[in-house]
């Protein structure tokens, strides 16, 4: 049997204390996991009844379209249709969904540090990826980026906010930044942490979305909504890329009990402000005490911060974060994500 040759290059991403993590997803109180930007509250409590109630109908395949959810994303992003929505399984699906509708062969630009995912999943998928360097505030650089653009580019993808830096682009640097792209190049937002950014202004992105022919924005539950292990994640985009999307994604992939339970947590929008609200408070405690340490950190727009310090240094207080290593950063870095305010007192507890 022939297999292909970019599999050789691609391994399974297994963390240096992975037996650690797994302890702490089964409930060992040993360790305190900040390491996956998960948000440690779970779902609302709605969300979890929903669960419940989508059980009664375990023995029949989900919603295809996932209508209810799609309309209740809708509803949240002013002028948006159904139609101009797509859901998977987790954002991953969506994007690596994208990916399957560009022409090959060809490259995607992304700036470099960032989710690498990205790097894997093109490779799957038969695209190349070009790396372009953060600037030296560990910003995504809308000017490097589209000197790389050539005929042979299909996509850019922007992580925004970025993970692992933290940064993000405000809405007018990106509308600028979608204008100045060629019509025939895919711009991809990856807004896995959109709720977590201060400014207001920039919860307008799905219009740029809506007013465009080559902008999807992607987003996901898994963070402030708290359901990680439900795995879903949408997409908003012009409704003919919606439309070739559905086109490539796997039908019945998106789960029963993830839709019920994202659609009801969608339309808690009081009980998701204040869940952002309190992270952001978090953050910026979190960062004070970085700070006050004389630690070097990078000013974060999401909900886990880049720091100048070694995970063992956490780990002393039982604290498990992620090596900047991994995630295209010197060693010597870590990124920190932000718990509940019991687990960042643990957390800070290993500067003093």
């Amino acid at each position: 049997m022939r297999i292909r040759p970019v599999l050789d290059d691609i391994l399974p991403y297994h963390p240096p204390r992975l037996a650690e993590e797994i302890s702490v997803d089964r409930g060992s109180k040993e360790y305190v996991k900040l390491t996956m930007n998960e948000l440690s509250f779970g779902p609302l409590p709605e969300a979890r009844e929903a669960v419940v109630e989508s059980l009664a109908r375990a023995g029949r395949y989900p919603d295809r379209d996932a209508d209810p959810l799609r309309e209740a994303i809708a509803e949240a992003n002013p002028g948006t249709a159904p139609e101009n929505l797509v859901v998977g399984n987790g954002t991953s699906e969506v994007l690596v969904d994208l990916m399957q509708i560009l022409d090959r062969p060809g490259e995607i630009i992304i700036p470099w540090p960032s989710f690498p995912f990205y790097v894997s999943a093109a490779s799957v998928v038969g695209l190349r990826t070009r790396k372009i360097p953060l600037d030296e505030h560990h910003r995504a650089d809308p000017g490097a980026m589209l000197s790389a653009v050539t005929p042979e580019t299909r996509a850019v993808i922007l992580c925004n906010p970025n993970n692992p830096s933290g940064t993000y682009l405000p809405l007018e640097a990106v509308r600028s930044f979608a204008r100045a792209l060629p019509d025939d190049v895919l711009l991809i937002l990856d807004e896995a942490y959109y709720e977590f950014v201060a400014d207001p202004a920039y919860m307008g992105s799905h219009e740029l979305v809506l007013a465009s022919n080559n902008v999807i924005s992607t987003r996901t539950f898994s963070k402030v909504h708290g359901l990680a292990a439900l795995r879903i994640g949408y997409g908003i985009a012009p409704e003919r890329l919606a439309d070739y999307v559905w086109r490539a994604h796997v039908p019945f992939s998106v789960n029963q009990a993830g839709q019920a339970a994202a659609t009801v947590s969608m339309r808690q929008t009081e009980a998701i402000a204040e869940r952002s609200g309190l992270m952001k408070r978090e953050r910026e405690r979190v960062q004070a005490a970085f700070e006050a340490a004389g630690l070097e950190y990078i000013p974060s727009h999401t909900n886990f911060v880049m720091v100048r310090e070694p995970p063992m240094v956490f780990e002393k207080t039982g604290v498990l974060v992620r090596e900047g290593e991994a995630l295209g950063y010197p060693v010597g870095w870590s990124r920190v994500s932000l718990g509940a305010p019991e687990e960042n007192d643990r957390l800070l507890a290993a500067l003093s």
